[in-house]
């Protein structure tokens, strides 16, 4: 299953990174203050969306991929800003910036995460043991950084692209509700 996400009307303003009175952030952007990226629009497509099957796999059994996913630090922002995982895949969290910062996630399926990440290249493995749409991600050290994660118990999630695109591979036949979420323009779904 593979579409485009569109985005139609006035596309609103990104929201800015308030970096002021944190120094060991702004020398990093001394272009000014970096967009967030939670909205990206190029030529009408719509990037970061997270689609995904809500109902119809029924009791599907799916093998869990055991390569892990990365969130980075850097810049005082996360990288990416939106990612999906499996239950139980292992979801690594990097800082790769040289000041400390947290990775705190709220999930509210799950128990949740709050690991310091003090040095530049400190990381911590974890995995979500139950599937949640979406997790929120901050640090606690800059109130500004935020990600989202998307916990799945089946491998049919995918994020749209700069051009909008995204494909759920090898879907086997059948009736599915699709979802398709947003962290600024919410949640649709269609059968």
């Amino acid at each position: 299953l593979s579409g485009i996400v569109r985005f139609e009307g006035a596309v609103p303003e990104q929201t800015i990174a308030q970096l002021s009175g944190w120094s060991e952030c702004a020398s990093q952007h001394p272009e000014g203050n970096p967009k967030a990226g939670d909205i990206l629009v190029t030529e009408g497509k719509l990037q970061n969306v997270m689609v995904y099957i809500k109902d119809g796999l029924g009791d599907r059994v799916f093998a869990v991929p055991t390569t892990a996913v990365v969130l980075d630090q850097q810049g005082c922002l996360f990288t990416p800003r939106v990612l999906g995982v499996q239950t139980d895949q292992p979801f690594n969290m990097l800082n790769s910036d040289p000041l400390a910062h947290n990775v705190h996630g709220l999930p509210k399926n799950s128990s949740a995460w709050n690991y310091s990440l003090g040095l530049k290249g400190a990381s911590r493995t974890t995995s979500v043991r139950k599937a949640e749409t979406m997790i929120e991600i901050k640090c606690d050290v800059h109130p500004w950084m935020r990600a989202y994660l998307g916990v799945f118990d089946h491998p049919y999630f995918a994020l749209s692209a700069a051009d909008g695109r995204f494909t759920l591979k090898d879907l086997p036949p059948g009736d599915y509700t699709i979802e398709a979420w947003h962290e600024r323009f919410g949640v649709q779904s269609q059968k």
